[in-house]
């Protein structure tokens, strides 16, 4: 769990080897390159994604069936493909709006009838005023002077023709026309048909069009690769018959460059990053925990100074999505969820690690929701395997409420042990060792005032916040003290530095929302159990169909409510709480120059 220590790497070469050298660069996929462009004149060129080839990708891709793949590209037009595609999109699109148009139209037409609505070409420029009239405002209208007839009447309402040049004024007939158009239902009803054909046409066209997918990956892969070597000559700064090119690379492979530049016969400089440089951050961490590393670059990817928290990450939010959901039988049914996706789910690289991440947030569930008892909002019979293994009370608010705090210390506690590893000697990591030692003295004393631990304690605990204190106050500042105004100064510092602890009392605090919001699940889901047992009790028969109704939706908007609190909350925690503590600065990501990978469902 730490981050991969780079080299600074400068390439130098002549200029007529500049375009294979990089191209070859590319192909070996190992340097973060860097501008040595000035800031003004050339300037970079960002690599431009051709985004109507990605709009017809994902036309291709979004259809739910797909024709065996091409895979000789001797007869493959790239262009011609794509325009191909983005105009069946159009046109595809274009005729499913014209069918919602034309059903829209029959479904006003079909009240009045068979009938070929006329023109006004027909009756010398008189119109034909299509009205539905409720009963009461029908008897009430005033007719005089109208020409009119109603054509069918129901219940609630008749159907009333006006004939006039021009529409009746609002004072006589306050309802807008139906606009019914000049078809009749005949002829409304071919076009129907001859659009959905089309449709039809268009959608095996589409369908047609998927065999082309993987080539148009790989079109596509290809123009990227060349868009990124266009941007990587971008990055030179050339000279007279030279080129220079500056980038990092992990230190595990100079001799993989060493070899490669001897290859090429290009001239490469290696040198330790130097204390005014900013180094890219390459993060390594095995596969089963590689999705922590997604986790830290979601948010904020550490400075290369820093340390990987990518691990920490990946089982801290696990341990919080776990007590959110506090019901081992959500999290079973969630992880059947995920074993029928699992082999759909490995196909990437990314999906494979969330499906890694998914499976350890789901498997950390079951486990705290048997140790809870807790299924489906049921509490297991006394006296059964799932009793017995039950060793936590959620309703034991307090024993709950200590185990929030200890859970938010010791996440903390970690914060502040890797940065106090990472930095030491330095005095950063004495001052987060001295707020670790804050937080065992509060926490402490805190149990030793309530009598979970013994009262003799507390002396030990105070002793230890104030040596803690103190060690805060002295390390927090590296200002000089050469004058009565430094030594000043450098006591305000260490007692600015002591106002955190509101904070760190406020971020302790604020891991009880694993204990709250675990609570409110359970208690939400044992309610839709007592509401849906009520209302079959009370209703014999249909009662059963509600119950069982109530009982599905209630738990499926548990179900959600619980996953939604367990994301946005276990993100928190981790994000806010304990980044605060552990990580000093923002650093960017290593991206190496490579190849653009090709993956195909």
């Amino acid at each position: 769990m730490a981050i991969v220590a780079l080299e600074k790497v400068t390439f130098c070469g002549p200029n007529q080897d500049k375009s294979a050298f990089l191209a070859a660069l590319q192909a070996l996929g190992l340097v973060h390159l860097v501008s040595l462009r000035p800031a003004e004149g050339w300037g970079e060129k960002a690599p431009q994604r051709p985004e109507g080839a990605y709009q017809a990708l994902r036309w291709l891709v979004d259809n739910p069936q797909r024709f065996i793949q091409v895979t000789d590209d001797q007869e493959f037009d790239f262009d011609a493909v794509v325009a191909a595609v983005r105009h069946n999109r159009y046109a595809l699109t274009e005729t499913r709006n014209h069918l919602e148009t034309l059903l829209a139209q029959r479904k006003l037409l079909e009240p009045w009838g068979q009938f070929d609505p006329p023109t006004p070409d027909h009756f010398s420029g008189l119109h034909f005023w299509y009205y539905v009239v409720p009963l009461h405002q029908f008897a009430q209208m005033d007719k005089e002077g109208l020409t009119w007839a109603v054509v069918k009447r129901d219940q609630r309402q008749v159907y009333l023709i006006v004939i006039s040049e021009k529409q009746p004024p609002k004072e006589r007939i306050a309802l807008p026309p139906v606009p019914i158009g000049h078809l009749s239902l005949k002829k409304l009803d071919v076009q129907i048909r001859s659009v959905r054909q089309r449709i039809q046409e268009l959608e095996f066209q589409r369908m047609w069009q998927t065999r082309w997918i993987s080539l148009i990956l790989r079109e596509l892969a290809r123009a990227e690769d060349r868009a990124a070597l266009n941007h990587a000559a971008n990055l030179t700064r050339d000279e007279s018959d030279l080129f220079v090119l500056h980038g990092w690379l992990a230190q595990k492979d100079r001799a993989r460059v060493e070899k490669f530049v001897e290859q090429q016969g290009i001239a490469a400089f290696f040198e330790p990053p130097a204390a005014d440089d900013q180094p890219p951050t390459l993060l390594s961490n095995p596969p089963k925990v590689a999705a922590g590393e997604d986790l830290a670059r979601f948010f904020q990817t550490p400075g290369y100074a820093d340390w990987d928290p990518s691990r920490v990450l990946f089982f801290s939010f696990a341990a919080f999505f776990a007590m959110i959901i506090a019901d081992a039988g959500y999290a079973l049914l969630l992880s059947l969820g995920l074993v029928a996706f699992w082999k759909k789910l490995g196909r990437k690289p990314m999906t494979r690690r969330l499906r890694t991440l998914a499976a350890a947030m789901l498997g950390a569930a079951v486990t705290y929701g048997v140790l809870v008892g807790n299924y489906f909002g049921v509490s297991p019979p006394a006296g059964s395997l799932a009793a017995a293994l039950q060793v936590i009370d959620l309703n034991d608010f307090d024993t709950m409420l200590r185990l929030s705090v200890f859970i938010g210390v010791a996440h903390l506690l970690l914060a502040n042990g890797f940065r106090a590893i990472r930095y030491w000697p330095g005095s950063s990591a004495r001052v987060a060792l001295g707020w670790n030692g804050m937080l065992v003295a509060g926490f402490s004393g805190w149990l030793a005032a309530s009598g979970v631990l013994p009262e003799a304690l507390l002396p030990l605990c105070w002793v230890l916040g104030i040596g803690s204190g103190s060690a805060i106050f002295v390390w927090s500042s590296n200002r000089p003290i050469n004058s009565a105004k430094g030594a000043a100064l450098r006591m305000l510092d260490g007692l600015g530095a002591l106002t955190r602890l509101t904070r760190a009392f406020g971020d302790v605090l604020s891991y009880m929302r694993l204990f709250a919001l675990g609570l409110a699940s359970a208690a939400l889901a044992l309610t839709f159990n007592q509401i849906s047992s009520a209302t079959a009790a009370a209703l014999p028969g249909t009662g059963l169909f509600l119950a069982a109704m109530i009982l599905v939706l209630g738990h499926a908007l548990n179900l959600a409510l619980a996953i939604v609190s367990g994301v946005v909350h276990g993100l928190r925690l981790n994000f806010i709480e304990f980044y605060n503590w552990g990580l000093s600065e923002e650093g960017y990501p290593f991206r190496p120059f490579c190849k653009k990978e090709i993956h195909h469902e």
